[in-house]
């Protein structure tokens, strides 16, 4: 029986160690399509995001701070596969007044569980690569691709109707390495009180809007 025990414990791991590696910002890639996959950033998409950028106009300032994280275990009733990500926080200060600061937390371990490192304020999973893809980015070559965000700040209450994101562009001008950032949010569902009335959250402490940034 012992020896039975180690022989499938080491089929086990065999198996373990030949996931399928596959490349998770490839335009015709479905994340969570193969069972089991790792779906690894093979080619470096993320690394252009990776550190602090700062926008600044007067004693209104945004600073963003990316960091990647590999290999993270998304396992639900249904699927088990492994990601590559981008995770991220901020500081945004208004007229010379700190609205929100949350990069305290950039350097959080959450371990390699997916859905635990959503915790981070920023959470990258994805991509969009079509120009006119909201939101729509003029200035895009046909095949750029832009890094999506999902984008939540501290004890906010959404109200079960508004869903924060961020889409990041990375480009160089005049030889200074910056980005861009759309933030907006999208409503899943209109909801009303006993009264009728509609029922919205209060709003992001980041004005929604576009935002160009610089590489410290």
């Amino acid at each position: 029986m012992k020896n039975f025990s180690t022989i499938i414990l080491l089929l086990l791991i065999s198996i373990s160690c030949k996931a399928q590696i596959i490349d998770a910002f490839d335009s015709e890639v479905v994340v969570g399509d193969t069972y089991g996959a790792y779906y690894q950033d093979i080619f470096g998409f993320r690394e252009q995001f990776i550190g602090r950028f700062i926008y600044t106009n007067g004693n209104t300032s945004l600073t963003v701070e990316f960091q990647k994280r590999d290999n993270l275990l998304r396992e639900t009733e249904f699927n088990s596969y492994n990601e590559d990500i981008l995770i991220g926080e901020f500081r945004y200060i208004e007229n010379g007044v700190e609205k929100i600061n949350t990069l305290n937390t950039i350097n959080t371990n959450y371990g390699s569980d997916y859905f635990q490192n959503m915790q981070h304020n920023l959470f990258g999973y994805m991509f969009i690569r079509r120009p006119k893809s909201f939101p729509r980015c003029n200035e895009c070559l046909p095949n750029e691709k832009r890094m999506v965000f999902s984008y939540t700040e501290p004890n906010y209450d959404a109200k079960g109707v508004a869903n924060g994101h961020m889409v990041v562009r990375k480009f160089i001008e005049g030889g200074i390495e910056k980005i861009k950032i759309w933030f907006y949010t999208t409503n899943q569902i209109q909801l009303h009180d006993e009264f009728d009335n509609p029922i919205n959250p209060e709003p992001y402490k980041i004005p929604f809007g576009e935002y160009v940034l610089i590489k410290q």
